[in-house]
């Protein structure tokens, strides 16, 4: 698994007045310095950003990517279950922003009449999904497992990403569809192999010529 395989996504944050904010620089240096394989460079400068950030998923996510490659890709368990505590993480804190955003949609229906679809509570979900969405971190383990040869598992992780990917960002999606090509045809399921192909068309316009 390479740089490009882990899916590392440093995310510029700005201030609530909308000025680029320091931790904005300091994560696009981040992404510089991993794009460059400068991974102990790399993970200082999150550790700088994780001191203003306590606990944030991406950071946390980023950090253990960052480390693994380090480390010369030494301990791929060890980051599984990493990922797995990020992963739950981000799940954790998307289900609390749906809730917090519910009734904010009761009042603003209320007050709106007749009103629907008024995008409030779509626009905070992509907002809160692009920084927080658990479908990286879920991609980056089947892409170990992947390359543990331990396909059913990658498989399991990979499926209800792709019967869900319509929210997920399309860079995301793309490498999910493409590893789960890879996991399909390695165990030869041709029906899984087949609906990805059809999806990939559709999508993506990609063709796929035996």
């Amino acid at each position: 698994m390479d740089s490009r395989d882990s899916s590392v996504s440093v995310a510029t944050v700005p201030d609530d007045d909308g000025v680029v904010s320091v931790t904005a620089s300091l994560a696009k240096e981040a992404s510089v310095l991993f794009q460059s394989e400068k991974y102990l460079e790399c993970v200082q400068v999150l550790n700088q950003l994780l001191e203003k950030k306590q606990d944030d998923p991406k950071i946390l996510h980023n950090m253990a990517v960052a480390e693994f490659f380090h480390d010369g890709c030494s301990d791929p368990k060890k980051l599984i279950e990493i990922l797995v505590d990020v992963k739950k993480k981000s799940e954790d804190l998307a289900r609390a922003s749906r809730e917090q955003a519910e009734p904010m949609t009761q009042t603003t229906s209320k007050a709106v009449s007749g009103a629907k679809g008024n995008g409030l509570p779509n626009n905070g979900c992509v907002v809160f999904a692009d920084e927080f969405d658990p479908s990286v971190a879920a991609l980056n383990i089947a892409t170990i497992l992947f390359h543990l040869h331990e396909y059913p598992k990658a498989l399991s992780v990979l499926e209800p990403l792709f019967q869900n990917i319509e929210p997920i960002d399309e860079t995301t999606a793309l490498h999910v569809c493409l590893l789960l090509l890879d996991a399909a045809f390695v165990t030869q399921d041709a029906s899984k192999f087949a609906d990805v192909i059809n999806y990939l068309e559709k999508a993506f316009g990609v063709s796929y010529k035996p």
